[in-house]
């Protein structure tokens, strides 16, 4: 028997299909699991670098419930090799219920506080949202710097190829093309779409270091978070 089904099982005791899904989907960081699954996530540390509170112990016992769901699948099922996490035909069916949730939470939910704002949390989203084909031909190396983030959250690297983009928490070995220095507010409100990057740079709270034409083009190559065109009514 899973280590979950020992534990008494969450329920509210109706038959409202509601009631049902709530019983899985309610969980703490169900949901934000399933998000990095839907963005693309399979491994077990890519998905927990989309969701880096929770404990790895918590996370396989989620994972473990989505899978006795028949939300993901889990491949291969050799335990010799690392495995890869998928969404299953139930699990892609919530992409829209995720999305529905994510504009209700750009419109109504309260606003960002201190604890929320986690620059790796903040960079691994930005990852996934940069448009490659602005940038120039090859390779191109940011550096992200958070002026007011721990020392071990203060610097990022992005190293950005024709068709992907790889996260390095250290120096990756090649030079820089742009530096950015900001906080870890600055970026996030302009990366959830509540402030225009233009004036924010224009005021020096995004400073941005590097050839002229690299920094005249990055404004181009930010396309946001999903939600940035939602606006707030809250």
């Amino acid at each position: 028997m899973p280590p979950f089904e020992k534990e008494k099982r969450m329920t509210f005791g109706q038959f409202c299909p509601v009631a049902l899904a709530s019983e899985v989907l309610t969980q703490k960081w169900m949901l934000l699991i399933i998000r990095e699954l839907t963005a693309g996530s399979q491994r077990f540390n890519d998905i927990r670098r989309g969701v880096p509170r929770i404990s790895a112990t918590l996370l396989k016992q989620r994972l473990d419930q989505l899978e006795h769901a028949g939300i993901v699948r889990r491949t291969p099922q050799s335990k010799a090799a690392t495995p890869a996490y998928q969404l299953t035909e139930a699990g892609r069916d919530l992409k829209p219920v995720l999305g529905a949730i994510g504009e209700w939470g750009q419109r109504w939910a309260r606003e960002i506080e201190e604890d929320d704002l986690d620059a790796g949390w903040l960079v691994w989203g930005m990852h996934r949202r940069l448009d490659l084909a602005q940038m120039p031909p090859g390779q191109t190396v940011l550096e992200i710097e958070f002026t007011d983030a721990p020392k071990d959250k203060r610097f990022f690297w992005l190293v950005c190829g024709p068709d992907k983009v790889d996260v390095c928490l250290k120096p990756p070995g090649h030079e820089v093309d742009l530096a950015v220095s900001t906080d870890v507010r600055t970026l996030g409100e302009v990366w959830r779409g509540i402030r225009p990057l233009q004036p924010e740079l224009a005021a020096g709270r995004v400073r941005l270091t590097g050839p002229r034409p690299l920094q005249q083009a990055f404004p181009d190559w930010l396309m946001l978070s999903i939600f940035a065109g939602i606006e707030r009514r809250r």
